[in-house]
This record gives C-alpha cells, structure tokens and sequence, in this order.
C-alpha cells in the first residue's frame, strides 16, 4: 500500500498533466463513466470541543470510476470557531494546533484509492496540493472552451493560493501577456506578482488598487477569495470576456443578467447538494447565499444554485463543449460565465483519472511510503477465539 504525502504530490504532478486529468474526468461523467458518485455528506456537530471549536466538520465524498476500475474516497475534517473577519462573524477553520487565529485554519484532508476488482486499498494520499492543483485546472478547463481564442489579458481578483494555481491552469490554454493583480491587502498583491511572474513565464504581471481597475479591459477575469458577497461590477466587463469565480458567494444576480452563456458541469449537475446542502430559503437566493456565506455555511451552494436556476435559458455544459457538441461562444462579444458551484460542481468527480494517475507517476518515480499491505487487509475466512476477561 502507497502512502503519498502532499510533498510526494508536488513532486510528480504539474499543472499541465493536472488539467489533462480533470478533463478526461470530466469527459468520463458525461458519458455516464463515473457512477453512484455523492457531491458530498457533510456531518457537522454543534458545540465547544476542549474549551474551543464551536463545531466540528466531517465530510466523505465517494466516487465510482468504471473506466479505471477504482473507488475513491474523499475524507475532510476540520473544527471551526467563530471570527470577526472584516467586521463580520464568521465560522472558520481552527488549525491543528488549535491557533484560533482563521489566517493559520487547516484541514485534515485524504483521498483513498480502491481496487474495485478486488476491494484493496492500493493507496492513501494528502489531499491539499492536489486539491489546489485541481481548482486552477478546473479554472484552465473552463477557460479553455469559452474564453476567447486571443485572450491574452486577466485580470486577477484576489492573492491566495487559489489565485496562483488558477493563473497556471489559465496560462496553459491561452497566450497570456498581461496579469492585473488586486488583492484587499498591498503587500499581499505585490508579494504575488513578484512570485508568479517565474512560475508562469510572464513578466508583466502588476498590482493594481483596485477591483475595478483589474476587471476592465480584461479578456478573462478570475475571482479568487473567500468574500461573502461580490468582488466586482459586471458593468466593468470588456464585451467579449469571460468569467470565473471561485465561490457562489462572489457574484450577484447582476454577472447571472450580464452573461450571455453561464457553464454548468453536465446535465446532472443541476443536482448537485440539493439533498445534503440545506439553508434557510426566504425567497430571495442572494440574500440567503451571503447569510449562510457569513456564518460559514456550506448552504450557500444551494442559494447559489436557486439563483442560477433562474437563469437557466443561459446554460451550457461543459460535457458539450469537451465532445465537440456544442461551441463554449457564439462570438467574441459574448460574455461567458463559468460560476461555482455550476461549474465547479460535482467535485469528487474531479478526482477521477487525476488520483490514479498520480498514484502511478509515484510508483514510476519511486516516490511515497511503501507500507505493508497486512496493515490494511484482513482475513476474513477464519475466526479466532477471542479473550473473555
């Protein structure tokens, strides 16, 4: 059994066989490849664990994938407390060492890998790096059938990891030149730019003050923060851009009016959450979606999807686009959406092909921790007998 630990991941996986990856996943759930797959089992437990966690988390996410005869389980768990963060209270994460400081949150994150021929576990691997690698590959995906072919400007909402590795999954399908980077914090946007500039081969990325500043005239624009409500105006939008947020809480109704084609993953999608994800309807999705978005809610993906349903004569699928079913624009005047949760939704698909393929570059690289498969296996023929007392 192969045990990858997230600096095992960094060492054989790039963006470029990421985004490979997560197409090929992509194209399998539209032909019906991944079966009896969750978007995900949220348990939380309300209360003040050792003096401090206000709740506790645990999330599995299952997925079947029939091409490569695997199972994959996807296992987070994490303790929130209550912040203030910009002047609201928020739930976030509490780091392993209990810091309770939002800035230091961790999560304790696998993903397992079975044989489905055979019920083995073949592999446990840390999910952060590839996690992250796979949201700027998702990003790169969506960008790769919508934006347009001569986009070559983006403008960057946000500094984090989630920016970084969605400007590597972008600067793979389109000749990027420029980069306007504005982050809430100067310091953070410039550290940024200095840092990316290497990484993606692109020296004319610049910090910017303001969203605004970064949003017009930009041919992709990429929201990347953990906002509760959204990051910029959608009267800035140059004709012809095309959009991505990473979260449902980053845009309003107004981006949902503006674009004229607004991606969903595939069919199903539309499904996703609806039965695990629950938040307080009053009838008004946006107001719903930036209350549950304060408190740390995962119900703000269901006041998403409420909202989008509304403007559901825009959707597109991603699944169409990746078959040559249907064109991602028109023209280069439309302006092209990829939202989460639509387009980042069904998660755990994502994993598909990606996990495996990790795995395999590992054992040709001879990288990991081998341990002994009698750790993990049982008999199960014979019984022994067992000690009274």
């Amino acid at each position: 059994m192969l045990l990858l630990t997230n600096e095992d991941v960094k060492h054989v996986l790039t963006m470029e066989k990421c985004l490979e990856a997560v197409e090929e996943s992509t194209r399998r759930v539209g032909r019906g490849q991944l079966s009896k797959w969750d978007a995900g089992r949220l348990l939380t437990a309300q209360g003040g664990f050792g003096g401090g966690a206000s709740s506790y988390v645990l999330r599995l996410r299952p997925l079947f994938d029939m091409v490569d005869e695997v199972a994959i389980l996807r296992i987070n768990s994490w303790a929130t407390a209550e912040v203030e963060v910009f002047g609201a209270l928020r739930n976030m994460g509490v780091a392993i060492s209990g810091d309770r400081n939002p800035h230091n949150s961790e999560k304790s994150g696998w993903l397992l890998l079975f044989d489905m021929r055979t019920g083995k576990l073949l592999s446990i691997v840390q999910d952060r790096d590839m996690q992250v690698m796979r949201v700027g590959a998702v990003g790169g995906l969506c960008a790769k059938y919508m934006a347009k072919p001569d986009a070559s400007k983006i403008g960057l909402i946000g500094s984090g990891w989630m920016a970084r590795s969605l400007l590597m999954g972008h600067s793979l399908v389109r000749n990027i030149k420029s980069v306007k980077v504005f982050s809430s914090t100067p310091a953070n946007r410039t550290a940024y730019c200095e840092q990316m500039r290497g990484p993606v081969g692109i020296e004319d990325i610049t910090p910017v003050s303001s969203a605004e500043e970064a949003v017009r005239g930009a041919d992709i624009v990429i929201s990347a923060t953990n906002s509760i409500g959204a990051t910029f105006d959608p009267a800035w939008l140059a004709p012809g851009a095309h959009v991505y947020c990473v979260t449902g809480a980053e845009y309003d109704e107004r981006m949902l009016q503006r674009a004229d084609r607004i991606a969903w993953t595939y069919p199903a999608s539309d499904q996703y959450d609806a039965k695990a994800d629950a938040t307080k309807a009053t009838g008004d999705p946006q107001k719903d979606k930036i209350e549950a978005r304060k408190h740390g809610e995962a119900g703000y993906r269901v006041a998403s999807w409420r909202l989008l349903e509304m403007f559901n004569s825009k959707r597109v699928y991603l699944t169409d686009f990746i078959e040559g079913r249907a064109p991602g624009r028109n023209n280069d005047q439309e302006i092209t959406f990829s939202p989460s949760p639509a387009a980042g939704s069904s998660t755990a698909i994502r994993f598909a092909a990606l996990l495996p393929m990790v795995v395999n570059m590992a054992k040709q690289a001879n990288v990991g921790h081998d341990l002994p498969d009698d750790w993990f296996q049982q008999e199960t023929e014979t019984y022994q007998m067992y000690t009274l007392k």
